[in-house]
């Protein structure tokens, strides 16, 4: 596939299947937990934007988030990661590059994410090496007919 074929292949919505990083010592993890949420996407005009959570964060008794503690924000922040940006592809590489604008994290904002790309049927595989570990984050094509979580 050429650069073209690749991005009207990664257009649309994609949703999270699973998270999983790969530690040198052959173990591996799953970040967010077996049962974490999320959803990439990529437009035409070559905007993206990624959400992770862990399912089911505890809901904060204060009225907005401006009375909750740092304490408490904080472990909800762990629990959450997302960013926006554009997007470029090198097909001969097979790298999709997200190239962020901003991010919860804010070292992210400005920074490359390359990312190893696969299609299998209507999966979406995204690899990259974070330090000596290797997370690959597997995503479903959303059927454009229906709402997440229906």
């Amino acid at each position: 596939m050429n650069e073209q074929q690749v991005v009207q292949k990664l257009i649309g919505g994609w949703e999270l299947v699973r998270w999983t990083t790969y530690h040198p010592d052959g173990t591996e993890s799953v970040p967010f937990g077996e049962d974490a949420i999320g959803i990439i996407m990529y437009t035409a005009d070559g905007h993206m934007s990624c959400h992770l959570s862990m399912a089911n964060r505890p809901l904060f008794s204060e009225p907005n988030i401006y009375a909750v503690s740092d304490a408490d924000l904080g472990q909800s922040v762990r629990a959450y990661s997302g960013y926006f940006g554009t997007f470029s592809v090198d097909a001969a590489a097979g790298i999709v590059t997200h190239h962020v604008t901003g991010a919860w994290y804010p070292n992210f904002a400005a920074v490359d994410q390359p990312r190893h790309y696969a299609f299998e049927d209507d999966l979406l595989y995204l690899e990259a090496e974070v330090g000596e570990d290797l997370v690959r984050i597997t995503w479903r094509r959303r059927n454009s007919g229906t709402l997440p979580g229906h």
